[in-house]
């Protein structure tokens, strides 16, 4: 039977899977990515609010711990991974940027192993390996990466997502509710996100209205699956289950943007399914 950690997770991946096909889509339009998701964010600010209303009571509970880490991992994941993103992706080719942003599992590793006592073994690392493996194939087609300033900055966003969003998401979801942590992090974050997004980029009322609902209710569920995700499972399953995103968004590119895959990309997509199956058959 599959886990409950797995199957979320793998919902998560997928989610995420959406969310950015559906960015791509958008931007192929000729919409900014700024404006993008601001128009995103706003979107899903009613949601998020009711469903913050629908927790107050559970406020009183909380210690000043549970705040900090709540602050905490706004600032370093919806805020700091935000801003140095703008900057890795200008300044670093989309393939680099595609396979760097997978060193977070070796970072939640580290983090996790260190924040919330979980151990390093032999099957994490192997899976890990064979999941990086993967990435890399898929991502660059086989070919050799040139590190630039934005690869810096790209493994730099990745730190900050291992911390922020895996290991300090993980610690929020043994110490209060998904839906009070879901929607705090987001209303917590709000503004000053609002306000990056209108620094970055020219706002104005975008032309695909349905495509960027669409994004706003794919980051809505791949919040709820990963905070859940976290309750029944260790973060570091977490993160090397979300390595299914780019075998989706591969795979979902290939009729909806035309895009196509080389013999070597598909041997790296069948690498991070076997990773994938990996972690719940060998129960990480």
């Amino acid at each position: 039977m599959i886990s409950k950690g797995f199957s979320y997770a793998f919902l998560g991946a997928l989610a995420w899977s959406g969310a950015i096909l559906c960015t791509r889509l958008v931007l192929q339009s000729g919409e900014n990515l700024y404006n993008v998701i601001f128009w995103a964010v706003l979107f899903s600010f009613p949601f998020w609010l009711l469903r913050f209303t629908r927790h107050t009571s559970e406020l009183k509970a909380l210690t000043k711990k549970d705040y900090l880490i709540l602050l905490a991992m706004t600032l370093v994941s919806t805020l700091g991974a935000s801003l140095v993103e703008f900057f890795a992706l200008k300044y670093t080719p989309a393939v680099n940027y595609s396979f760097l942003i997978r060193t977070v599992i070796p970072f939640t590793f580290i983090f996790a192993f260190f924040v919330l006592g979980e151990k390093f073994t032999f099957k994490k690392i192997f899976i890990a390996s064979v999941l990086l493996i993967g990435a890399y194939l898929l991502a660059t087609n086989g070919k050799a990466l040139s590190l630039s300033l934005g690869d810096f900055l790209t493994i730099f966003e990745a730190m900050l997502i291992a911390l922020g969003n895996n290991t300090l998401g993980k610690l929020a979801s043994s110490r209060m509710s998904t839906g009070l942590n879901t929607s705090a992090i987001f209303l917590i974050g709000f503004l000053p996100a609002i306000v990056i997004m209108s620094i970055f980029g020219t706002i104005h009322w975008p032309q695909s209205i349905l495509f960027i609902v669409l994004i706003a209710l794919c980051n809505i569920l791949l919040a709820q699956f990963r905070f859940t995700a976290y309750k029944n499972t260790s973060a570091a399953v977490v993160t090397m289950v979300f390595s299914f995103t780019p075998v989706f968004v591969s795979l979902l590119a290939i009729p909806f943007l035309g895009e196509s895959l080389s013999v070597i990309q598909i041997v790296g997509g069948v690498l991070i399914v076997a990773g994938g199956v990996l972690v719940e058959a060998l129960k990480v």
